[in-house]
């Protein structure tokens, strides 16, 4: 379990990371993209507009948490800020977030998926960063379990790059699939971590 307080949303923030793959999983499998005209087929657009609608209401929630933690506004461990979480979720999610939302209007417009990419790729090394820090300077409370849900995330992001860059199948596939794991992974730290902040 993450070292932090009972009365938080950290909890929450858990349940739209793990939304977030599944419906990233999702999209991979069921939507039909050419990487040579970085768009989506037309005639999905119903399809790929409305998981970007889902994906824009998960990414927008997340920004907003994580500002809220990188501004100060969550909860404090004792008397002291804790400028620690502030980087390791606060920074995460606002820029997660961002991410999210800059590939909920790719999907609503139906093309620009491999500029989000590059983006995606950039934040990928940030959550190894984080990754590191966590197993390196033991911040939570298991950091083997938080480095193993930071690094989840991170390796479908580095994959995205091939993903939406060459006309292969398997390479949605996989991508898929990695987004499907570390949703799995989030929900199932999710379900229990919102019993113990309730218990508390």
């Amino acid at each position: 379990m993450l070292a932090a307080p009972a009365f938080d949303y950290l909890d929450s923030m858990m349940w739209s990371i793990a939304a977030s793959g599944v419906i990233m999983g999702v999209a991979a499998l069921r939507l039909r993209y050419s990487a040579k005209t970085d768009s989506f087929d037309e005639g999905q657009k119903n399809v790929s507009s409305g998981l970007g609608v889902a994906l824009f209401a998960s990414g927008l929630y997340l920004f907003l948490t994580g500002m809220a933690i990188s501004f100060g506004l969550f909860p404090q461990f004792g008397t002291s800020p804790s400028w620690t979480y502030n980087i390791l979720f606060g920074g995460a999610s606002g820029l997660g977030g961002l991410l999210l939302l800059s590939v909920a209007v790719a999907f609503y417009r139906g093309k620009g998926l491999q500029a989000c990419s590059y983006f995606a790729s950039i934040f990928g090394l940030y959550l190894i960063s984080d990754a590191y820090s966590v197993w390196t300077y033991k911040l939570t409370s298991d950091p083997t379990k938080t480095t193993l849900l930071y690094l989840g995330p991170a390796v479908a992001l580095l994959l995205s790059i091939p993903a939406v860059h060459f006309e292969n199948k398997w390479s949605r596939v996989v991508w898929a699939a990695f987004a499907f794991a570390f949703a799995g992974g989030w929900l199932y730290f999710a379900m229990t971590v919102t019993p113990t902040h309730l218990g508390s």
